[in-house]
């Protein structure tokens, strides 16, 4: 199983050199896939749940995941709504990740983690918005002690915390993220985004720089936060080239787009982008050895 391990990793930095280095493609390399809209919350910072379309059908979903792979993605991350309530007749969401691990080099996840968070793929993420008074105000239910009492029992391997910042829990986050830090393998930051021009929870940039600034103090104090200093800098103002096209989004009525995660989704103002990740993979592919870095440690380092 190591050997094979160190093989993949080694074909994929012969993918990366050839196809992103050398012949400079804009193809994509990452894929988010939501294969579902429909939630068992309704968050205040989402904009998806309230979308009426049905999941897509597992068979739909394989040729949608060849499509992505033959596109360039060698990374995909399934999203919702909430993935772990996707089915299709007698397919759950692990067959999809089982037919996933088949074609991609990494296959990831972020959940709600209100079901059990023993799920097989390589990345996994639970979405915490802040302490049980926050979190709970923000997911519109009272689902904090549930959500801890999952992760506390989760065996996987690369659990992951991620955090969306946003007006009403940017005090806490320090604490947060201390507190987080003893029960996840790392944690995940990035900024609220006003959708269709839902300012109530957008953090302006004073704020945004003030926070990224106690972030980077935990940072350098060992806490595992995973996104890079440059990414995080980045974020301050947004002065960062933004490579969107790394990217694909995948849809539950078997859509793909390419490029910036709102294209199709929301009004795009890349003045108040909070897509760390965009962020993250961009700076990587000018070569910025920290955020290369940062996302070896995310998808492939043991």
């Amino acid at each position: 199983m190591k050997n094979n391990n160190s093989l993949n990793q080694y074909n994929n930095l012969v993918y990366i050199i050839s196809k992103y280095l050398l012949s400079r493609e804009k193809k994509p390399y990452l894929a988010s896939f939501k294969v579902t809209y429909r939630c068992n919350l309704a968050c205040q910072q989402c904009p998806f749940y309230v979308i009426d379309s049905p999941d897509i059908s597992y068979e739909d979903a394989l040729f949608v995941m060849d499509e992505l792979y033959n596109r360039g993605n060698r990374i995909i991350i399934f999203e919702g709504g909430e993935p772990t309530l996707w089915k299709d007749n007698t397919y759950s969401i692990n067959d999809l990740i089982i037919a996933a691990k088949k074609r991609f080099t990494k296959v990831g996840m972020t959940s709600n983690g209100l079901n059990p968070l023993d799920l097989p793929v390589d990345t996994l993420w639970v979405s915490i918005d802040g302490f049980e008074q926050t979190h709970n105000f923000l997911r519109g239910a009272k689902v904090y002690h549930k959500i801890m009492h999952n992760i506390q029992r989760s065996n996987h391997p690369k659990l992951f915390a991620h955090i969306t910042i946003n007006a009403v829990n940017y005090t806490e986050i320090p604490e947060l993220i201390k507190y987080l830090s003893s029960m996840v393998r790392g944690i995940t930051v990035q900024f609220y985004y006003p959708y269709n021009k839902k300012y109530d929870l957008y953090l302006d940039h004073s704020e945004r720089s003030k926070t990224i600034d106690r972030i980077l103090k935990l940072k350098k104090s060992g806490y595992p936060i995973c996104n890079s200093v440059p990414a995080l800098k980045s974020l301050k103002d947004n002065h960062w080239t933004c490579r969107d096209w790394l990217i694909d989004n995948a849809n539950p009525d078997g859509t793909i787009s390419q490029g910036c995660y709102l294209r199709g989704r929301s009004d795009i103002d890349c003045s108040k982008c909070g897509f760390s990740p965009h962020t993250e993979i961009s700076l990587a592919f000018s070569l910025h050895l920290r955020s290369i870095c940062a996302g070896y440690r995310i998808f492939y380092m043991n």
